[in-house]
């Protein structure tokens, strides 16, 4: 009889050999909460499946592209995408729900030959396999690097400045007198728990900011239970404190550990260990209307949030038994809202933004790209420096974004654009492409060196 870690390890070798054949792509989605990520993916597919219309429809390997077919029985938690389609081609249309818990998306696509050898082949298949998550979930990467008392100290040195000193008012004092050695009081603890979560809402939806940990108090998705989610930072404490049975210290420490080793590694462990490619879509556009603050507190979260992940390839043996990714994209999202002339400031203030961290990836013998996408376009372009776009439920709008730089100040200090909330265009309907910018480019991308 075969043990079941060998069963496992069968498996995992197999699913690694098919994707060195090529036979399948797994790709990361990655965002922050905001970014966009369920539109993108509801327009990937929509895109795929209208492939002998639009942009498509000129782009190799697309133009041999036979059949596509989004799958959804026999998937595990399947993205939904019918019901993403549904609110685009509502009366008034409105954008998907965001994503509040784990979803998959398997679409596989079927090739004619290409070749001398053509006549002689049959059709070719490729599988891409994407995965859709809330963004609040990536943000507990970087737990997996530290312990709960240097959480502890990473807390308390973020509600030092503006704009959480503000926004925790009192939490912060109160937070400050635990004493982490005196015994835990569990109704207490529940108060503190439930105040810190409206602390982290408060700090994205009033500040924009993106560094919210634990993210799943805000969004804790299926199968974890109320206890796993009951620890708050303890602002006298560090990673020298300590406290005995029942304490404070001891409580909250438990269940961080808890928390990171179970819920945020198994997670990290399942779905991103084994990624060949990752696509990274950041909304730049909100944080850059925020100001300063919401700029700083990005670049820190998506510095990060690059540094969890696994870059490079170094030989075939490693590639085989140690993924790692190979290509990433990183993408200015919601570019529509500015000038097209503007398009290529944004994407290049998102990269001016993290510099450094894609210096590292780059160093790890990473293919990095730039795509300035609108997965969904809503605004219509007019002329050079004008666009107009539906605002509420009637009300078409026509107006003159304010100027991107063409490069962010060191500083992160300028006077932001001045954005309106667009609602997408009417008559979107699932047999007909969804009008975009560079979902097309992105596409050809995700295929590129595995044409088959």
């Amino acid at each position: 009889m075969v043990a079941v870690g060998n069963v496992n390890w069968i498996k995992k070798t197999q699913d690694r050999i098919a994707r060195l054949a090529g036979q399948t792509i797994r790709v990361g989605v990655t965002g922050l909460s905001g970014a966009g990520k369920t539109t993108f993916i509801t327009s990937l597919i929509n895109q795929l499946e209208n492939h002998q219309r639009g942009l498509l429809a000129r782009r190799s390997p697309f133009d041999r592209l036979v059949s596509v077919r989004w799958q959804r029985d026999g998937v595990a938690n399947p993205f939904p995408y019918i019901e993403a389609l549904g609110a685009l081609s509502a009366t008034p249309a409105h954008w998907p729900s965001s994503t509040v818990d784990l979803a998959r998306v398997v679409i596989d696509l079927q090739f004619r030959p290409d070749g001398l050898l053509k006549s002689l082949q049959g059709s070719r298949s490729v599988r891409i396999e994407l995965l859709d998550y809330p963004g609040e979930w990536l943000l507990d990467l970087p737990l997996l690097g530290m312990g709960y008392g240097q959480w502890c100290e990473q807390m308390a040195s973020l509600l030092e400045s503006e704009p959480r000193r503000s926004l925790a008012g009192d939490l912060r004092d109160r937070l400050g007198r635990i004493d982490p050695g005196e015994p835990c009081d569990p109704a207490l603890l529940g108060q503190l728990t439930a105040d810190w979560t409206a602390f982290m809402r408060a700090c994205r939806t009033e500040a924009g900011l993106s560094r919210n940990q634990p993210g799943r108090f805000l969004l804790p998705g299926s199968g974890i239970a109320p206890d796993m989610l009951a620890f708050v930072p303890l602002l006298s404490a560090n990673r020298f404190s300590a406290g005995g049975q029942g304490s404070w210290w001891a409580k909250c420490e438990e269940r961080f550990n808890y928390y990171r080793d179970f819920v945020v590694k198994g997670f990290y462990d399942e779905h991103f260990s084994q990624l060949d490619r990752q696509i990274l879509l950041v909304d730049m556009l909100e944080p850059m209307q925020a100001g300063q603050a919401a700029l700083r507190d990005l670049k820190l979260a998506l510095e990060e949030v690059m540094g969890s992940f696994r870059y490079g390839r170094n030989s075939v043996l490693q590639r085989l038994f140690s993924p790692r990714i190979g290509r990433m994209a990183i993408c200015a999202t919601k570019v529509d809202q500015v000038a097209p002339a503007q398009q290529r400031s944004v994407q290049q203030c998102l990269e001016d933004l993290v510099t450094d961290s894609l210096s590292d990836v780059r160093h790890g013998g990473v293919e990095v790209q730039g795509f300035p996408l609108a997965a969904v376009r809503a605004a219509d372009q007019q002329g050079e420096t004008m666009v107009a776009g539906l605002v509420g439920e009637t009300a078409y709008v026509r107006y003159q974004p304010v100027t991107v730089p063409s490069h962010l100040p060191l500083d992160l200090e300028f006077a932001g654009p001045r954005l309106l909330h667009l609602r997408p265009p009417g008559g979107l309907h699932r047999n007909e492409p969804f009008p975009h910018f560079r979902m097309d480019e992105l596409a050809g991308w995700i295929l590129e060196g595995r044409y088959p």
